[in-house]
């Protein structure tokens, strides 16, 4: 089950390689700094089989941030599949994060951080995508701890938050990338007008949106909103696992994120 589904429940590839790296450089070097221009790109939960995520990367060598989600987190054994698509994913110039769900705060820190080390020896990630993330004060402690435990495997290691809401500022001091909303197009439009002026003042490098059961039509005006995230992604999947369906209308929606913003 994924980290989504719980959370509704609870609360209702040399060349392309060398490019993907300076662009996602630009987007994961701006904590403290202003905004500035930058390229976005997607972050994609790609909660999908190998099989399907070497297709997802061979369909383009865009960069990209990858989610990989083997069993609501590493499993609890090595998948010798994930590990050449993964390496496939890098190949292509994405960088690739692994899923650990931290139940708001609540998943006891030993168990998060034996999931980061089974996706950091089993897979070779790049980084972490800290789902289930909370987004009170309270827990401010808890997730700089997780942190720091992802980039003592290296300094470029990529630490993402999902709270799928703003959370307190506090957060923004301890992740690359926070994901300051995830739910259906349907509330995006709302969701982008209450954004806090602090939120929107953030380089976009920073934030990340994460929008479900849009049409291609709404996922069009999802990455052209003003309102601008440095990574976006739109699917036309829908509850309770959005995240496993890659949308037909993908190549048009990161052909739209190249525009320079």
């Amino acid at each position: 089950m994924s980290g989504l589904a719980r959370r509704q429940r609870g609360l209702l590839l040399a060349s392309a390689a060398a490019a993907g790296a300076i662009v996602l450089v630009t987007l994961l070097s701006t904590r403290g700094a202003e905004r500035r221009t930058i390229c976005r790109t997607t972050l994609i939960p790609a909660y999908v089989p190998p099989h399907a995520l070497v297709e997802l990367v061979r369909a383009s060598s865009r960069p990209r941030l990858l989610v990989i989600n083997p069993s609501s987190g590493p499993g609890t054994e090595a998948v010798p599949a994930y590990r050449a698509a993964v390496r496939t994913a890098q190949r292509a110039g994405a960088r690739v994060l692994g899923y650990v769900h931290t139940t708001y705060g609540a998943r006891p820190a030993a168990d998060v951080i034996a999931d980061i080390d089974r996706y950091t020896s089993w897979y070779g990630v790049d980084g972490i995508f800290l789902d289930e993330a909370s987004h009170d004060v309270a827990h401010v402690g808890y997730y700089a701890a997780l942190g720091r435990h992802v980039r003592a495997g290296g300094a470029r290691r990529v630490v993402v938050l999902n709270p799928g809401a703003v959370p307190a500022r506090e957060y923004f001091d301890l992740a690359d990338v926070i994901v300051t909303f995830e739910g259906p197009y349907a509330a995006y439009g709302a969701a982008m007008e209450a954004m806090p002026g602090w939120v929107r003042d953030q380089p976009p490098g920073r934030v990340a949106h994460l929008v479900y059961d849009a049409s291609r039509q709404q996922a069009m005006a999802a990455v052209s909103h003003p309102q601008k995230a440095g990574y976006v992604y739109a699917t036309s999947g829908s509850l309770p696992d959005p995240w496993r369906t890659v949308p037909s209308y993908l190549h048009e929606e990161e052909q739209a994120l190249e525009v320079c913003a």
